[in-house]
């Protein structure tokens, strides 16, 4: 029906509106991790540059976009939460345009869709589904057509893949280098020549980013304080080669790709298969650590477009839309008793506007029920209210969203110095002399003073040089510590938190 009444633009397109709607009804408390990016495109709004003034782990267009929306449409949670529901919503639509053009079934194309609907990655990774996604796009228009002006794009996008986080070029490369590769396998002059030419562009579109990294810090300091971050990012979240079944089904899927890319299909040809069947198998391998159910749907939105294109390449479209429509079948039965549990009566549409606008009031007021850890929203509140806008924040401990929530610039150029992070001596150093040339007014250690002194050193010796006071936050956490300047006159209390407020509430 959806075939017949539909077209496949008109299709997406309400893909993408139930993906984005489904997205903000379910918006509920925002991870700490988004924070982490959220906070380095509030920096720059503050006036503080990437890599001169704040690290970058390699990932600048990931919080520069968030930048840019912030500067036009408000500093607010509301506003980031929509740019990345946008992402996600585009990326759904185009999943939706892969699938249908993959098996020429609309329900198979609206099952693959729905998977990435249902299996939404959290906020602040939706870039890892919309880069692979795009980047499968622009593969198969090139091998459509090969071309030098589909050659540019495949070089542009790989170069976008680069700026949003350095390791999606290593993906998004080695997938279009085979696209290339076997494309032009006929003739392998051509092929030598679209390889070189695809290398020097993307290398040409993200040289400005690279002169302006060499310019601040250097090229080679900047790509090894990157690689000490993954590094210890590894350390934290991998322990081992996976174990678990589901990660060998999930790396099955694209190894059958690879091997049914020996095989001519009736839509697509071997280099278009091959090149989405390495890009999800890369996906497989440099995602799927730590904890599976968490990470799997990272890699979901490339696969459903991948076991679309299979289902594809070894059936006529009525066997897709057949085994599509008993798949949903089955989907649906699976999931409709225990919906029946947990549902007591289908939400009317007035229901639904008035809790969007629950989730509308709670984004723009960032109410302690949206935040990470509602318990420090007392802290939160007092940096707003007992310091000046201008004064900057250190935060050690997980607790990127203070400065951010705070609407405070960071200090020392990370928003929250994590324990086993940036505890290099190059990396403390930079650190520290970030901190010489900046007016930090208050510390915040969520993890207690002990924790702080004895990670990063050389930060202590610098705060111990200021004259700070030390002040348990009893009232919040017995744990955390803050410590402040003295105040040049007698500080008020501040009732929340009990720490003195030199700055009088606004009435």
């Amino acid at each position: 029906m959806t075939r017949e009444r539909l077209s496949p633009a008109v299709a997406a397109l309400v893909v993408a509106f139930a993906a984005f709607a489904s997205g903000y009804l379910t918006t509920g408390a925002i991870e700490n991790d988004h924070f982490v990016m959220l906070a380095r495109a509030f920096q720059v709004l503050y006036g503080d540059w990437p890599v001169r003034d704040f690290v970058d782990p390699g990932q600048p267009l990931a919080y520069l976009v968030s930048t840019a929306a912030a500067a036009l449409f408000g500093e607010t949670l509301l506003v980031n939460v929509v740019l990345s529901l946008v992402f996600f919503a585009a990326t759904a639509a185009v999943v939706y345009l892969l699938a249908h053009r993959a098996t020429g079934s609309a329900i198979a194309a609206l099952i693959a869709a729905a998977l990435v609907i249902v299996f939404s990655p959290r906020l602040y990774n939706t870039t890892k589904i919309v880069v692979p996604v795009v980047a499968i796009a622009l593969a198969w228009q090139y091998g459509d057509r090969p071309g030098p002006g589909r050659l540019v794009a495949l070089a542009a996008w790989t170069a976008v893949a680069f700026l949003m986080r350095h390791d999606y070029a290593l993906y998004v490369g080695i997938a279009n280098a085979a696209l290339l590769a076997v494309t032009h396998a006929a003739s392998p002059t051509t092929a030598a020549r679209r390889l070189g030419s695809y290398a020097a562009l993307s290398l040409l579109f993200v040289s400005p980013w690279l002169a302006y990294v060499e310019w601040q810090q250097g090229v080679g300091e900047y790509f090894a304080s990157a690689l000490r971050f993954a590094a210890a990012e590894q350390r934290r979240t991998a322990a081992g080669w996976p174990r678990s079944p589901a990660f060998y089904l999930c790396v099955a899927i694209p190894m059958a790709g690879v091997a049914l890319s020996f095989r001519r299909g009736p839509r697509l040809d071997a280099a278009q298969l091959l090149s989405a069947s390495l890009l999800v198998l890369l996906l497989d391998v440099a995602f799927l650590r730590d904890v599976l159910t968490a990470r799997v749907a990272d890699v979901v939105a490339p696969m459903a477009v991948l076991a679309s294109a299979l289902a594809g390449h070894v059936w006529s479209p009525r066997s897709v839309g057949r085994a599509a429509v008993l798949a949903l079948a089955v989907a649906v039965s699976a999931a409709a008793i225990p919906a029946a549990a947990r549902v007591r009566s289908i939400p009317t549409p007035a229901a639904v506007v008035r809790h969007a606008a629950v989730v509308t009031r709670r984004l723009e007021q960032a109410s302690p029920d949206i935040q990470p850890d509602p318990s420090l929203a007392p802290l939160v509140d007092y940096l707003s209210r007992c310091t000046a806008p201008g004064d900057r924040v250190l935060v050690s401990g997980f607790g990127p969203e203070i400065p951010v929530l705070a609407h405070r610039p960071f200090a020392s150029g990370l928003a929250s110095w994590i324990p086993g992070y940036y505890d290099n001596p190059r990396d403390v150093a930079r650190g520290r002399a970030q901190l010489e040339r900046e007016h930090v007014s208050v510390v915040v250690m969520l993890d207690g003073s002990r924790v702080f002194f004895s990670s990063w050193p050389g930060l202590g010796e610098w705060l111990l040089r200021q004259g700070m006071e030390d002040y348990p936050l009893s009232a919040v956490n017995a744990r955390i510590r803050v410590w402040l300047r003295t105040p040049a006159s007698p500080a008020a209390v501040d009732r929340a938190t009990g720490l003195p407020c030199s700055i009088p509430a606004l009435p």
